[in-house]
């Protein structure tokens, strides 16, 4: 059974501890908080990591079998960080898991079930930082038309 999480951050946003423990030590919670909090007033940016499992991205060798990614950090350094982490540690087989520890890590207290379901695709907005300075960060989880696999896009707009 598929699930679609297309939900306002307030209904998954609730306070736990396990939640908060979490973002405490997982170790992508640093390198994509330093990309959230590095966007300037009026900058945009953005990282893509994108997954394929058991096939190959559209125009790749279509007899390869295995786990495959790539990540676009559009040469900003604080997004390679990211990307960094997410090529050697990120999920690929079920890559729905790197869309929840990202919004686990930039919104601390959201906590998810027990893992009892597969996401498969997620859109979310919300602020990093405060209210006076910080970013609107948009994440964006799903099936990639353009290259095949999934895509999680990881979006900064900084004010």
């Amino acid at each position: 059974m598929r699930h679609l999480a297309v939900v306002p951050v307030m209904v998954i946003a609730l306070a736990s501890p396990s939640g908060s423990a979490a973002a405490k030590t997982d170790p992508f919670c640093a390198p994509l908080r330093t990309f959230a909090a590095s966007v300037h007033k009026g900058q945009t940016k953005s990282v893509e990591f994108h997954t394929s499992w058991l096939a190959d991205f559209k125009g790749g060798n279509p007899q390869a079998i295995g786990a495959f990614t790539r990540c676009m950090d559009h040469s900003y350094a604080p997004g390679q960080a990211v990307c960094d982490y997410l090529t050697k540690h990120g999920a690929v087989e079920f890559a729905g898991n790197n869309a929840r520890r990202a919004l686990v890590c930039l919104l601390p207290g959201t906590r998810f079930g027990q893992n009892a379901f597969n996401l498969d695709a997620l859109d979310v907005s919300f602020y990093y930082g405060t209210p006076q300075r910080g970013s609107n960060i948009s994440l964006r989880f799903g099936d990639d038309p353009k290259m095949g696999g999934g895509v999680l896009v990881i979006k900064a707009d900084g004010y």
